[in-house]
């Protein structure tokens, strides 16, 4: 069975914890939004490095948009 996307996602960011490395990036700073023809384009903040390994193709963007309240909420909770 092929695994889920948030499932990928948790392993590698477990494995970036347990062993300082940067496989999965989250940028939360908006630089832009703009509605265009068939939806919209959006633009997030990165550091430098990560526009090198975009280009040289050893990462992937992918963008997920999540309900902010809902978001920590969770944050909140205990495990």
């Amino acid at each position: 069975m092929k695994k889920r996307t948030f499932q990928i996602l948790d392993e590698m960011n477990q494995e970036d914890t347990k062993n300082n490395t940067q496989m999965v990036c989250v940028g939360t700073s908006l630089i832009s939004a703009d509605k265009v023809s068939g939806g919209c384009k959006i633009s997030i903040g990165m550091p430098e490095s990560i526009l090198y390994d975009l280009m040289d193709d050893s990462r992937i963007a992918i963008l997920v948009v999540v309900d902010k309240r809902e978001y920590f909420k969770r944050e909140k909770e205990e495990k």
